[in-house]
């Protein structure tokens, strides 16, 4: 709170107080208007009245002329001092007076830091009070379950299935995130499976900064037509927020990682990789939000032996608050699949998105 200003605004109010009864509480403006009503508080350069007609109307001091009142009101000090009592001013241009319960006590006005209704806390334990619940709420984990699923059935000259689903928990708070997540995807065709695959990881970010992170993660993959048994990347690293707001995030991350691939012809590789990524997120109008993540890595030694995974999706809400429709598709390119593998494996999905928080 700036002294010279509430000392000023003050001044202005007190000086101007009319002497005569008024219902509870009355506020000239510098417009004519005259709001009549309980005054419950004045601070930061801020009136606040309740009213029977607008209800609770918050006035700039500025524009205030004159405030009468005749129920007690605490009025506090720059001293720290405070009295209980109803605040006149004279219409000789004497100095104003508190009315206590102990007798008239003439004040000076510029001394006055504040005045609220007795029994209730001051403006500034309530500013207080509010920052401290508001630092309560931001340490407090939210958690958050997403569950996607999707699937095509069709049955006449040929029967085929494609079914999908993903698993993703989050816990957030303002310094670090922590997030799972499980995903499968299955097809067949008359029986017979055309795809199988399955993957899961662990990843977690720890703000160094309000947008530096540093990040470490594990991602575990199971193929069953690339013929591969198990792919596992380890990786560490930093990441940066360059957009970071609850509508509205990218980030990218850089850091050194490890990949073990085994097959099921028995072939197994072990490789250092960089590990690259980006995540962008918008939410583009109340109906639509836009995601995309990127992963590129390429092995440490040999950067013409790579895997680079791209995701790309549209949400929309429906009428649930709790579900979504989610339109999207998955990229995945690996450089030097096993004989017989293509490069590119692609992946169009549509599902629903159940959201649940706490």
């Amino acid at each position: 709170m700036n002294p010279v200003r509430v000392n000023l605004v003050v001044l202005v109010v007190l000086g101007c107080l009319a002497a005569r009864p008024v219902a509870a509480g009355e506020v000239r403006t510098s417009d004519g208007s005259v709001l009549v009503g309980k005054i419950v508080q004045m601070a930061e350069g801020k009136l606040v009245i309740e009213t029977k007609i607008a209800g609770r109307l918050t006035i700039d001091a500025g524009m205030i002329v004159s405030v009468s009142s005749d129920e007690p009101l605490t009025v506090e000090f720059a001293s720290g001092d405070r009295l209980v009592g109803t605040i006149e001013s004279k219409e000789d241009d004497s100095a104003p007076v508190i009315q206590t319960a102990l007798g008239d006590v003439a004040i000076t006005p510029s001394e006055i830091s504040a005045i609220w209704v007795p029994g209730e806390d001051s403006p500034e334990i309530v500013a207080m009070k509010a920052e401290m619940e508001a630092t309560r709420k931001a340490l407090i984990p939210k958690w958050k379950l997403a569950l996607e699923a999707g699937a095509v059935r069709k049955e006449g000259n040929s029967d085929t299935l494609d079914a999908r689903g993903r698993l993703d928990l989050t816990r957030k708070t303002d310094d670090d995130l922590l997030a799972f997540f499980l995903s499968a995807d299955y097809s067949e065709q008359d029986d017979v499976r055309s795809k199988n695959e399955y993957r899961g990881g662990v990843s977690y970010e720890n703000m160094l900064t309000k947008r530096a992170f540093w990040y470490a993660r594990v991602a575990m993959e199971f193929d069953e037509f690339e013929n591969l048994d198990l792919r596992s990347t380890a990786a560490t690293g930093l990441g940066y927020y360059w957009i970071r707001r609850d509508e509205h995030e990218l980030k990218n991350r850089v850091g050194l990682g490890y990949r073990h691939e085994s097959f099921d012809n028995g072939v197994s590789t072990d490789e250092a990789v960089l590990d690259l990524g980006l995540d962008y997120r918008v939410d583009i109008a109340p109906w639509l939000q836009f995601m995309h993540s990127t992963t590129y890595s390429p092995g440490f030694e040999d950067f013409d032996n790579y895997r680079l995974d791209l995701d790309t999706a549209l949400v929309l809400p429906l009428k649930s608050d709790i579900l979504k429709l989610k339109l999207g598709v998955r990229n995945e390119y690996n450089s030097r699949p096993q004989r017989g593998i293509d490069r590119l494996d692609n992946t169009y999905y549509a599902n629903l998105l159940m959201s649940l928080e706490r």
